[in-house]
């Protein structure tokens, strides 16, 4: 997702009595351009103080051509200074084209002897694509055909017949769609590589290319190398779009993993936001790439000579 599709406001509360610093609340709609009845997710992230905890809805007040897809996806981090980074993740379907605006969202902060205090989250837009061609103006029915036979006319039993075709392709399509999203297996307590090994793992064992959910398959393949790469360096952050991403480590990563790399994300963005269906074969391959890439990949030496920190446990929240 571009970073320039990533809200970032503040909402300020000020804590008197227990000295707690404003919560920074971040936004996001991920993807941020998807197709009618795509599931997509609106999420909230805000770092909490110490003895602090935050509350929110189970789904999001939506009404019309938007509906809850599934249930809210929450994840808790520990953050330097003993607070913790709340995630919360909600899925959601649009059935009709257009740009779509989502609902303001209160979040409660509630702390240790004082009353709750609220948090009104703006979440960003969405757009939504139609499934048709992007031009019918020029498409015109076909005249009716001649009575066939001596008394006997054909068309209506075969419309009729069209027609049943036509529901029962679109409540497979439906069905099809509504079907839940997976959601990622959290271990807050692993190292990143350990913890993105084990959401590749997971990932293969969910059965989606035999499915025949390709594109499910390949964004959980990516959200976990990602998420890898983000806890390495805070500056490679999942907001950053492939290409930004592979621009920012040209100076930083050897040639030879970046290059994987960038075949990888490549190849999944065809999946994810293109027509590419690689057979479960080539799937696999590129899964097993991605899974090699993450045991092996070490972050290259400072320029002073020390070594670098290869992994960390959380990002700097006020980096990216």
């Amino acid at each position: 997702m571009n970073a320039a599709r990533l809200a970032s406001l503040s909402v300020l509360a000020l804590f008197a009595a227990s000295g707690a610093a404003a919560q920074e609340v971040r936004v996001a709609v991920t993807p941020d351009t998807v197709t009618v009845g795509d599931v997509f997710h609106a999420a909230i992230r805000v770092d909490v103080p110490p003895g602090y905890r935050l509350e929110g809805p189970d789904s999001l007040p939506v009404s019309g051509d938007v509906e809850n897809a599934g249930r809210r996806f929450d994840r808790s981090e520990p953050i330097e200074g003993g607070g913790e980074r709340i995630t919360i993740a909600y899925p959601l379907t649009a059935w009709k084209p257009g740009p779509i605006e989502l609902p303001t969202l209160a979040l409660r902060l509630i702390g240790p002897g004082e009353d709750p205090r609220t948090l009104d989250v703006r979440l960003p837009a969405a757009v939504v694509r139609s499934v048709l061609p992007a031009d019918t103006t020029g498409i015109e029915p076909r005249p009716l055909k001649d009575v066939l036979g001596a008394n006997r006319v054909l068309w209506p039993i075969l419309l009729a017949i069209a027609l049943a075709l036509a529901a029962a392709a679109a409540a497979i399509y439906w069905i099809r769609r509504r079907r839940p999203v997976p959601e990622p297996v959290l271990a807050p307590g692993l190292p990143p590589r350990e913890r993105a090994l084990a959401a590749l793992d997971r990932a293969r064992e969910l059965g989606l290319l035999e499915a025949g959910e390709v594109k499910a398959f390949y964004t959980l393949v990516t959200d976990a190398v990602r998420e890898f790469i983000e806890a390495i360096e805070p500056r490679w952050s999942r907001d950053l779009t492939t290409s930004e991403l592979l621009a920012l480590l040209a100076g930083e990563v050897e040639e030879g993993p970046r290059e994987r790399l960038s075949a990888l994300l490549q190849a999944a963005d065809l999946v994810k936001f293109a027509r590419r269906r690689p057979d479960a074969a080539v799937a696999i391959e590129e899964w097993q790439v991605a899974r090699d890439w993450v045991a092996s990949f070490e972050r290259p030496l400072a320029e002073t000579g020390a070594a670098a920190e290869p992994e960390r446990t959380e990002p700097d929240p006020e980096a990216a």
